[in-house]
């Protein structure tokens, strides 16, 4: 057979939380010899080079684009099945940002002289469907009656449907002994190597910070992987090492920094390597100190460290600048003197800082600030919801740095002052 490649933006930050879900969806569906492995967006391919063409330059061609690349920016957003060339596909739609629209329509160009591609869309980069796939080669009944489910359909329309189909569908709950939530997925993740597959094996990855083909190191644990990481956090803004701006006044908010707690790394996708929590508790005490004068009002609402093998809170304590006034969380101990909620007041606006939002009273008339949600459900609870008047201010969601409530009364502000409604998912800039 001929040797096929493949080139692709292998997920990240989101890889683990993603293959958890994907082997759920399999678990539930009886699934498991049609998921995707390696969740990843494809760029290019399969394709079978040409006679004339080499490996060499295959790596070359596609290196020289890449390096006039930077790490590219995405949205994984909801479930979406199509019809492939073998059977339906279910997978995670992907909202490309202009960045990688230019990087996929560049490849494209470049590589259609030089090989033949096995995907029909190929020649076609600006109609191209960026996807994750959860599932393939699937039954399009299969697919259907999955498809309804995890939109939260229990049942196809039956006008559409054989009284077989439906039975089929019956049968798929039927076996299923829990249900599940199958929320549709909504979360940032960057591309931060462009790996090329040869069959089934990876040839080699490009690192758009080293700006070079690694041919080892690729998985997400070594040092290689690290420094890429560390890379993304600067670039970013996840990570900082000089002092923020700051206005005397200021009074900051930040919720769930979760210190000590290493399997947080893979449950909210946190830009750091699961097999270094002291690393990202080095990172959020410097942001925080960073951004917080000695002098300045603090509001942590909540869940400040976590795990059984985490440090005690006042290890934590004693490293953070600010008069700290606290939220007590779910996962706070009893050493974290703090009431469940408070009300304040600032630059007209009234909020009220409570952990969950669940514990809210109904008929609060100002705005609520909250987390515990981290970046798990982005569309009830984003960084800003105008339609209730939530702000989640989790970690996650501020991009591991506190941010101030003058920041917050101008955002506010200016969607009043808009008339906009729509919510935003993430403090930080996102595609």
């Amino acid at each position: 057979m001929d040797t096929t490649y493949l080139i692709e933006l292998r997920l990240g930050r989101t890889k683990w939380r993603i293959k958890q879900q994907i082997a759920s969806i399999a678990a539930r569906f009886h699934l498991h010899e049609h998921i995707e492995q390696h969740p990843h967006v494809t760029i290019f391919g399969p394709l079978i080079l040409n006679p004339d063409t080499s490996e060499e330059q295959l790596l070359n061609i596609t290196g020289t684009i890449a390096a006039r690349y930077h790490p590219v920016s995405f949205m994984l957003d909801g479930w979406e099945k199509r019809e492939g060339m073998h059977g339906s596909v279910i997978a995670i739609a992907v909202r490309p940002s202009d960045k990688l629209l230019l990087l996929t329509r560049e490849i494209a160009e470049a590589l259609l002289p030089i090989c033949s591609s096995l995907n029909a869309w190929d020649p076609y980069p600006d109609k191209k469907w960026f996807h994750v796939t959860v599932a393939n080669y699937l039954n399009p009944v299969i697919a259907d009656t999955v498809f309804h489910h995890l939109s939260g359909n229990t049942a196809p329309h039956a006008s559409r449907y054989t009284r077989w189909r439906n039975g089929l569908h019956r049968w798929f709950l039927k076996m299923s002994h829990k249900r599940t939530d199958f929320s549709p997925p909504l979360l940032d993740e960057t591309g931060l190597r462009l790996t090329i597959m040869k069959n089934e094996e990876i040839l080699a990855e490009y690192d758009f910070f080293k700006k070079e083909w690694l041919f080892q190191g690729h998985d997400h644990y070594g040092e290689s992987w690290q420094t890429t990481l560390r890379a993304h956090r600067t670039e970013s803004g996840f990570e900082h090492s000089i002092p923020l701006p700051q206005n005397e006044n200021d009074t900051f908010v930040i919720s769930d920094l979760h210190l000590g707690h290493a399997n947080i790394i893979r449950y909210c996708s946190r830009p750091f390597s699961g097999s270094d929590v002291g690393e990202m508790d080095a990172v959020l005490i410097r942001n925080w100190n960073l951004a917080v004068g000695p002098g300045s009002r603090v509001f942590f609402i909540g869940d400040l460290r976590y795990g059984k093998g985490a440090p005690p809170a006042s290890h934590y304590l004693e490293q953070l600048k600010g008069d700290i006034t606290f939220i007590s969380g779910n996962h706070d101990d009893d050493t974290m003197a703090g009431g469940r909620s408070m009300v304040i007041e600032h630059d007209g606006f009234r909020f009220l800082l409570v952990h969950d939002p669940a514990d809210a009273p109904s008929g609060f008339d100002g705005w609520i600030l909250h987390g515990h949600h981290h970046n798990n459900d982005l569309r009830r609870y984003p960084f800003v919801n105008p339609a209730n008047r939530h702000i989640n201010v989790s970690a996650e969601v501020l991009g591991y740095v506190p941010v101030s409530l003058r920041e917050i009364c101008s955002c506010i502000r200016n969607l009043e002052s808009s008339g906009n409604d729509q919510p935003i998912s993430l403090r930080y800039p996102h595609p």
